[in-house]
């Protein structure tokens, strides 16, 4: 029997059988723990336990959180008794890229109409930054404001990152970001943060990228990978605005679709002017208009809470697997249900 144990502060999960420590299962896993002695002895793999039952193997005694043993754990001898979460630093899953802290100088910036702005910012030279496509980064405005975006980029030689960036000047942290994202300012930035990303790219299943507003930074990066290469997994990107006038990336995604066949490209708006040809009404119900989604399928929902989980319900109403879809909001505001 496998137990899931979400690993906190980064909210990655690992599958631990019966018969496993959870160290065992996560470096059999490829996971990066951090451990010494693998014995009980050096306490490099201590942590805490946030919910759930462990079993310590030394002594047969069960940890339940809560506990006052909860909190000075060791993995290396500690046996989930049910799904549970742990608190531990340092984990990296697989294929994971570690955090970075840069400076990075604006070089770049382009009205996209709205009150929205391209942001390219150049990474140091000779700092080597790796991310996922679909992963973003959080701004350091100062020690207590930290702001994150979507990188709508993918990895280059150039050393660059674009962001888009919304506005609004009633917000102090947004009149913040407006004049840190000066050409020729240098701004501080973490990366890479975020779980929600392609981890196996080679795919034949369909990839169905769902976006409301801004979220569509996210799945440009996410799309931008399937672009002039040989992997022809067919990708169906949708997205959703109010009004045709906040498609900034449309001309984008055209060309994206018409010069590359395993690219299909959907906007939708949900509030058209009388000069609006295209769709009309919910992202998701256009997609699952167009679409019998199969059970081998991989959905990536971009957009607020409220709309992520509003699609997740809809769809899990058809009867698409909660496990066939991903989404930032699941990590940073999980609900409870």
């Amino acid at each position: 029997m496998a137990y899931r144990v979400k690993i906190l502060p980064r909210h990655i999960t690992l599958s631990v059988e019966d018969h496993e420590t959870i160290l065992e299962a996560a470096l059999a896993q490829g996971f990066r723990f951090p451990y010494g002695c693998d014995a009980g002895s050096c306490y490099v793999c201590a942590g805490s336990l946030k919910s759930g039952t462990l079993n310590i193997t030394t002594d047969n005694e069960q940890i339940h959180a809560g506990d006052d043993k909860a909190d000075d754990i060791l993995f290396c001898l500690a046996k989930p008794l049910s799904d549970c979460s742990i608190f531990i630093e340092g984990v990296l899953a697989p294929g994971e890229h570690p955090m970075i802290n840069a400076s990075c100088q604006v070089t770049n910036i382009t009205p996209m109409g709205n009150d929205t702005i391209e942001v390219v910012l150049r990474l140091p030279a000779g700092k080597k930054i790796d991310f996922h496509p679909g992963q973003y980064l959080q701004v350091v405005l100062d020690e207590e404001t930290e702001c994150a975006f979507s990188i709508g980029s993918i990895p280059n030689k150039e050393r660059t990152l674009q962001l888009y960036v919304g506005f609004s000047d009633k917000d102090e942290r947004s009149r913040r970001l407006r004049a840190a994202f000066t050409v020729g300012n240098v701004v501080n930035i973490s990366l890479p943060h975020g779980n929600c990303y392609l981890k196996k790219l080679i795919n034949t299943a369909p990839l169905f990228l769902v976006a409301g507003s801004t979220g569509i930074s996210q799945i440009k990066s996410i799309a931008e990978q399937f672009v002039g290469g040989q992997n022809h997994r067919q990708i169906h990107i949708y997205w959703g605005t109010r009004t045709a006038s906040e498609l900034f990336l449309n001309d984008i995604f055209l060309n994206m679709a018409k010069n590359n066949s395993n690219i299909h490209y959907t906007s939708v708006v949900s509030e058209p002017s009388t000069t609006w040809q295209g769709r009309t009404g919910f992202v998701h119900k256009a997609m699952l208009d167009d679409h019998n989604i199969s059970d081998d399928a991989e959905i990536i929902l971009c957009g607020s809470p409220g709309m992520a989980y509003a699609v997740l319900d809809d769809l899990l109403a058809t009867g698409i697997k909660e496990q066939q879809v991903q989404s930032d909001v699941f990590d940073y505001a999980p609900r409870n249900n």
